[in-house]
């Protein structure tokens, strides 16, 4: 009968260890909770690439170890004192977390037991039974662990969670040894200390009557057991958390020695100890937030179209487009080529528009007459650009200098040495004359050489 029982007790922790692995896995088909998800749109001229950062979990290894007691609850435990009771109990573990909410785990355990052989005549008995036949033995104990994190399964998982609760079921066995031979031999021929007994003296040492003996096997066996469990873990880094382990654990009811009308019998661990996360390979331990691009083919993807200069168009309005020049010079450079292709641009696009080519100097350079032919120089080579180059009808342009007579930037004086546009309406009849404001303004031979030698070549190439 009692082996019977003991498979019906296999039995069920077979299926109940089943039971959880599958219920572990079935959370871990939507950890959805766990991604965060942004969209980086990058347009090139046959993708659309989106990077997808997401919060992974790391499957890592761990070890760990502890150090707490066990108390049995075995036959007449519960009439001794249970500080007396509970041994020293020592616990190793290596184990893989493989995914939030479900990780399994190796225990090899070193537990010193107390057994009890319970006396009602214990008064009589000689010194020894003083503890009432108390008696020591070892186990050496190995399981393996389905370990659940309730706080994953009810709760996002957060990646610097700090506490957790955990429960574990398993299955494994231990062996049994290092039995106290000498008093379970007492125990099971028990003898009269010197004491007056029911009017009768006893001698020490005579045998007590037959049927008082306690018999405690003393082989060293091998033994199924399963045990369930709740784990109380505290993080204090990525590499380390301190937990409390409280298991309570079912056996055969002769792990102790004895056999006494009971299927099983059991015995309680509470356990102290600390874990280490191991480093993968790319030296993450807990979890790792990771990129993914996904790239979409989508064709050729037609050129986006220049933006317009000036959306709300007033006349006599100054473009924001300005054409700038080198101090003293009137060549325009390849980086201010791209402002008077704007310019080209914008007349294009507004045919019902023209604009006004001024040129300036600024006012703390040179002197006025000189500034005067200066400006005129660079409102005629932008003028010659836009004609030429980019085919612009001159008819739609016009010309005008102010010398240093006006500053059009009073922030910055360097500003001053530029070309700007202002706008007006489009005159079909309108035939442009450039009024020469520097007729009466005569420059000496050396002012004209430096004015015809700022477009030059070999001063172009200088810059």
């Amino acid at each position: 009968m009692p082996d019977k029982d003991m498979k019906k007790i296999i039995l069920t922790f077979c299926f109940a260890v089943t039971g959880m692995l599958t219920g572990a896995f079935a959370q871990t088909d939507g950890i959805s909770s766990d991604v965060r998800i942004f969209e980086d749109t990058i347009r090139s001229s046959y993708y659309i690439e989106d990077t997808i950062r997401t919060t992974s979990y790391v499957p890592n290894w761990f070890i760990g170890a502890s150090i707490g007691g066990s108390y049995s609850m075995g036959e007449n435990t519960r009439f001794g004192n249970f500080f007396d009771m509970t041994r020293p109990s020592f616990q190793i573990q290596f184990g893989k977390n493989f995914y939030p909410q479900f990780g399994m785990r190796l225990t090899l355990n070193y537990l010193s037991q107390r057994g009890r052989a319970e006396w009602s005549t214990s008064d009589f008995l000689e010194e020894w039974a003083e503890q009432d036949g108390n008696y020591d033995f070892s186990m050496a104990a190995g399981f393996i662990d389905g370990i659940i994190d309730f706080h994953n399964i009810l709760w996002p998982n957060k990646e610097k969670r700090r506490f957790s609760l955990k429960g574990y079921l398993g299955m494994g066995g231990f062996y049994t040894f290092k039995f106290d031979k000498d008093k379970a031999a007492w125990l099971l021929h028990p003898t009269w200390k010197e004491c007056t007994y029911s009017g009768v003296h006893h001698n020490a040492g005579d045998l007590l009557p037959s049927g008082y003996g306690y018999r405690v096997e003393t082989k060293n066996k091998w033994y199924f057991a399963g045990h369930i469990g709740l784990i109380a873990d505290y993080r204090l880094s990525d590499a380390w958390s301190l937990n409390l382990d409280v298991s309570f654990n079912g056996t055969d009811d002769a792990y102790n020695g004895m056999r006494f009308r009971r299927v099983y019998d059991s015995y309680v661990d509470i356990m102290f100890g600390a874990i280490y996360y191991v480093k993968d390979h790319d030296g993450n331990r807990r979890s790792v937030t990771r990129e993914v691009i996904v790239k979409d083919y989508i064709g050729p993807i037609p050129p986006a179209p220049e933006p317009e200069v000036i959306e709300n168009v007033h006349y006599n309005e100054m473009l924001q487009t300005t054409v700038s020049f080198y101090i003293d010079k009137t060549f325009v450079t390849d980086a201010q080529r791209r402002n008077v292709r704007s310019v080209a641009n914008f007349l294009e696009t507004h045919p019902n528009l023209d604009v006004v080519i001024t040129g300036y100097a600024d006012a703390q350079t040179a002197y006025p007459k000189y500034n005067m032919m200066l400006s005129q120089k660079r409102a005629q080579t932008v003028y010659n650009i836009l004609v030429e180059e980019y085919g612009v009808d001159p008819s739609r342009l016009s010309m005008d200098y102010k010398g240093d007579e006006e500053q059009p930037f009073s922030i910055v004086n360097e500003w001053n040495r530029a070309v700007v546009f202002y706008i007006k309406p489009h005159d079909a009849s309108f035939t442009p004359t450039v009024e020469d404001k520097a007729n009466d303004i005569k420059l000496n031979r050396h002012e004209s050489n430096r004015l015809n030698q700022t477009d030059s070549k070999q001063t172009r190439t200088a810059y």
